[in-house]
C-alpha cells in the first residue's frame, strides 16, 4: 500500500493477498526508471549487431549477452544496416 497525499493506493496485483488477509510481497526496484533508461541503453548497447534468423526469431550473440526478438512468421531477415539494425522483408 502506498500513501500518496493521504490517498491509499493498492497495487492491482495485491488483490489476492488482501482477499486472503496475507501481507503482499515487498517489491524491489531494479534501478530502471524513465529518467535513466537512455543511459542504461547506451551503456549496454555498445556493439554493432549481427542478427541471425532462427525460425520466427532473430537473435544477436555479439556483446556480453545474447538478445533477440520474435518477428512473426511473415517476415524474413535479409541483412543489417550499417548501424546494425535488422532489415526485414514481408514474405
Amino acid at each position: 500500500m502506498l500513501d500518496v497525499t493521504g490517498i491509499k493506493y493498492y497495487d492491482d496485483g495485491d488483490k489476492w493477498y488482501r482477499y486472503k488477509g496475507v501481507k503482499p510481497p515487498e517489491r524491489t526496484p531494479h534501478g530502471v526508471s524513465e529518467d535513466n533508461i537512455d543511459e542504461i541503453i547506451s551503456k549496454t548497447n555498445q556493439h554493432i549487431h549481427k542478427w541471425i534468423q532462427k525460425g520466427n526469431y532473430i537473435s544477436c550473440d555479439i556483446g556480453e549477452y545474447e538478445h533477440g526478438k520474435n518477428i512473426g512468421v511473415h517476415k524474413r531477415l535479409t541483412g543489417t544496416n550499417d548501424d546494425g539494425t535488422p532489415v526485414l522483408v514481408d514474405i
